[in-house]
């Protein structure tokens, strides 16, 4: 079986030169910041949406795929409407869709045995709670007295419809090696409404998440990447007998598979293109390392195809690693390229190591959720007649989020922990929540939304996040041992909710998510195999296998206890099942490129004027532009107490940074290349390789043109100092290596792996009223947000302004530098049609905004 791969690219480093030009680089080091000012970028639309139609019974069926082309593993809505609504749908009686993945090379589709389904049967007939009919499920197509009309008279049907790989691998039964309960994408039952309308949100999975499948997969280097489809097979109210679903199905519930042939004929099936799986770049192209946090992945890897198919066909490798150990690399003689989001301590640097950042992206930090409505019994028609819908909106204070990360709710680890004694079980029976959520009211989601998933890993954005909760009044007092109150003077308890003791008086900033509380859950017949935190609440790896998780509805939990086997298997928790469709609510920590990937909704977060924002496209630019400077030149830190109403109060802005001096010519110029594309086309967003993925925001003109100016500096001050190694006389970087990167990220997700970046047009992104930081599902952009308004300043060392991206003004002293510098002319010339193709020069800024260069006309920007 395939191993899902990792998201890292590594090679052999040598130190080459190339000669660079000294005098061109001091010229460049004189000109104004304030010229810096690349064109307007357009929004990104994929175009790939597709609509199929039903036939016969299902004739008035249509429906829509939001994208189907430049995939990776990523959330995709499905949609449809002119369905009738599904019976009984608290038990998936009839009428209802299932939905699955294929392979498959024929031009009219593939064959049921091509397909991932029935891995969900291992939770039992029809799911858990007997939801739906015995075999609708499963693979099996032997129904005991119900027989499939398309078997002629006499014909014995096989038991199973067998599962077949492109390899040729045939397995038989609902689950295999390739996919199981916990890794499958099928959808069994997808519900459709009172409406005549329904919407899921699909996981598309790629040869890394379903190596059954093989989508993406490329046989050879230039060669197409394998397609895939969509298959959805309706259910109506006719058995495959022919006769209706309460007399021939299963207790008055439909019963058969939907790979029996009957069913299968009236499937939908619709294409799917995914972006290439192994070989990106050709053989033999130069290779330089980079890494850094995990903020800066997606846009790294959807860059690096592009990068290395150019002129330089140099291969950008990304190695996932946290923002401590980048700022470690700073320190060291090989700093290469970094990527982080604080700078390093001045006095943690060794003297002559002045490190050179440049802004190449800015995303978010948020809560993002996946919760369905769900109503107990007894419940008023309107709340049931929710039931199973997404909840689209989700409003969270300082001191609410606090609670979540202190295991305060009883459900954040047990009910029967005496740390939570008294308090509420989850989000639900805090009248907090409940103030600020009123349509949560009425809901039940017994066991569920008692904490936040978090990721393992120590980050800046987690300390950036436990900032913004210690700068809150509210949230401290909670966190120092006073209850939850009522008010601005809080003159009344709403509860009197207490911060678990094992948290109280926590120290604050900090960089991970502690789980302190030691409660375990003890049985008679396993005493030394307890059930504590970790098994009931265990992390994410990071926040890209956070956003998968949520997505999916896997808690990751394991509390399936499994006595073992004598010689093959000890005794032990084993992983639970994803919580079913319908059913799902879950929330966690992630950033907002992980969450728009993932087609998660992101909750709104108080700010420190008191209003709840979500991380659009318009409120990621004002956090930044209230932004101040760290105290490190050209850095600029979040500021979550910013009194700007629309400021989102947990941006991210992500700096590559390194030490010049340290680098040889060749590496200097290579980087400087990275950095150039960073902040042109790197800033186009979009679907495709070379775009910038759903969940960034472009960047203002003031901070591409810092990095334009640090493009010029670190071409200048390469190869300088006295620990830079000159390299062959070639000036070329390191050969031979593979240019491999892969969609996706199975469960392992990410830290020192590989994966593509994606995300898309497909999946909905970080929401808001006033639209979002990524591309909804299925929806349209809103109308272009202006960002004059919006724009961080920062002050640019004069060591990092660039000369050679102003045309104008050198066409202007051309004269005088002939005069002076006649033999560089000939050297510059190339380099301004390099800057002119890559859109970094526009003019001067209009009369009075010297000092302030424009910002892009648009955003990203959704309903």
């Amino acid at each position: 079986m395939k191993r899902p791969a990792l998201r890292r690219i590594r090679g052999p480093i040598r130190r080459p030169i190339r000669v660079l030009l000294p005098a061109l680089a001091a010229f460049a080091l004189a000109l104004p910041a304030a010229l810096l000012a690349p064109g307007p970028q357009a929004l990104a639309d994929s175009g790939s949406a597709r609509t199929v139609r039903g036939a016969g019974d299902f004739a008035d069926l249509e429906v829509t795929v939001a994208q189907t082309r430049q995939l990776v593993n990523q959330i995709v809505k499905v949609s449809w409407k002119g369905a009738a609504p599904t019976i009984d749908d608290t038990r998936y009686a009839a009428d209802y869709l299932q939905i699955m993945q294929c392979w498959g090379e024929k031009e009219s589709g593939p064959d049921p045995e091509q397909c991932q389904f029935g891995g969900s049967a291992a939770a039992g007939p029809g799911l858990p709670s007997r939801q739906a009919g015995a075999w609708t499920n499963t693979r099996q197509l032997d129904y005991g007295g119900l027989r499939d009309t398309a078997w002629r008279d006499g014909e014995a049907p096989p038991r199973w419809m067998p599962f077949r790989t492109p390899d040729g691998e045939e397995h038989e039964g609902n689950y295999n090696a390739f996919y199981d309960l916990n890794s499958t994408n099928e959808v069994p039952y997808a519900r459709t409404g009172n409406s005549g309308r329904g919407e899921v949100f699909f996981e598309m999975q790629t040869s890394a998440e379903a190596p059954g499948l093989g989508c993406g997969e490329v046989a050879a280097a230039g060669a197409k990447p394998r397609g895939c489809w969509l298959v959805v097979v309706p259910r109506g109210e006719k058995e495959v007998s022919g006769g209706p679903y309460r007399t021939d199905g299963d207790n008055g519930m439909l019963a058969s598979s939907p790979l029996s042939p009957s069913n299968w004929a009236q499937r939908l099936v619709v294409p799917l293109e995914f972006e290439p799986i192994g070989i990106h770049c050709p053989l033999g192209a130069a290779e330089r390392p980079t890494s850094g946090h995990e903020l800066i992945a997606e846009a790294v890897l959807r860059w690096q195809p592009t990068l290395c198919a150019g002129a330089r066909r140099t291969v950008y490798g990304f190695n996932q690693l946290s923002d401590d150990t980048a700022r470690s690399r700073l320190a060291s003689d090989d700093p290469r390229l970094v990527f982080l989001n604080r700078p390093a301590p001045l006095d943690t640097l060794p003297q002559g190591a002045e490190p050179l950042y440049a802004p190449v992206a800015l995303s978010g930090l948020t809560l993002a959720f996946f919760i369905e409505s769900r109503s107990p019994s007894g419940a008023p028609e309107e709340v049931r007649s929710r039931d199973g819908n997404r909840i689209t909106s989700l409003n969270l204070t300082p001191r609410l989020v606090a609670k979540l990360l202190t295991q305060s709710y009883g459900f954040g680890n047990h009910p029967f922990a005496e740390s939570t004694r008294g308090n509420p079980l989850n989000l639900m029976g805090d009248p907090e929540f409940l103030e600020h959520n009123p349509d949560f009211e009425g809901l039940d989601f017994n066991g569920a939304l008692g904490d936040a998933m978090v990721p393992q890993s120590i980050a800046d954005s987690t300390w950036q996040l436990w900032e913004w909760i210690n700068s809150d009044p509210a949230a401290r007092e909670f966190l120092n041992g006073i209850p939850d109150t009522k008010g601005e003077h809080g003159e009344e308890s709403y509860t009197g909710m207490k911060v678990n003791p094992n948290y109280r008086d926590l120290a604050l900033p900090i960089s991970d998510f502690p789980k302190s509380d030691p409660f375990c859950v003890r049985f008679d017949d396993r005493p030394d195999n307890p059930l504590c935190t970790i098994d009931r609440h265990p992390y994410a790896l990071d926040m890209h296998t956070t956003a998968r998780s949520v997505a999916r509805g896997d808690t990751l939990a394991r509390m399936e206890w499994d006595p073992g086997s004598p010689g093959t298997s000890v005794p032990g928790y084993k992983k639970s099942p994803p919580q079913a469709a319908g059913q799902r609510a879950l929330l966690g920590v992630t950033d907002t490129t992980s969450a728009a990937r993932y087609g998660l909704v992101t909750a709104r977060l108080q700010n420190a004027a008191g209003n709840f924002v979500a991380p659009t496209g318009r409120s990621l630019l004002a956090g930044a532009a209230a932004m101040r400077p760290s105290g490190v030149p050209g850095v600029l830190s979040t500021v979550p107490t910013a009194k700007d109403p629309q400021a989102y109060p947990l941006p991210l802005l992500s700096y590559a940074a390194t030490v010049p001096e340290r680098l040889t010519k060749a590496e200097g110029a290579d980087y400087a290349a990275l950095l150039d594309y960073a902040v042109g086309d790197g800033q186009r967003p979009g679907t495709a390789n070379g775009t910038l993925p759903a969940g960034y925001v472009p960047l203002p003109e003031g901070l591409r043109a810092q990095t334009a100016g640090a493009a010029d500096a670190l071409r200048a001050r390469a190869g300088t100092g006295p620990h830079s190694t000159p390299g062959p006389d070639d000036g070329s970087a390191t050969q031979g290596a593979s240019g491999t990167s892969t969609a996706g990220g199975g469960d392992a997700g990410g830290v020192g792996g590989t994966d593509t970046s994606g995300g898309g047009d497909g999946a909905t992104g970080a929401s808001g009223d006033d639209g979002a930081a990524g591309t909804p599902a299925g929806g349209d952009s809103a109308a272009p947000v202006p960002v004059a308004d919006a724009q961080p300043t920062a002050s640019t060392p004069g060591h990092l302004l660039g000369a050679v991206r102003f045309a104008l003004l050198i066409a202007l002293i051309t004269g005088l530098a002939a005069a002076v510098c006649g033999p560089l002319l000939p050297r510059i010339a190339p380099r301004l049609a390099a800057a002119r193709r890559s859109g970094r020069t526009a003019p001067l800024p209009a009369p009075g905004e010297q000092g302030t260069p424009h910002g892009p006309e648009v955003v990203p920007a959704t309903e």
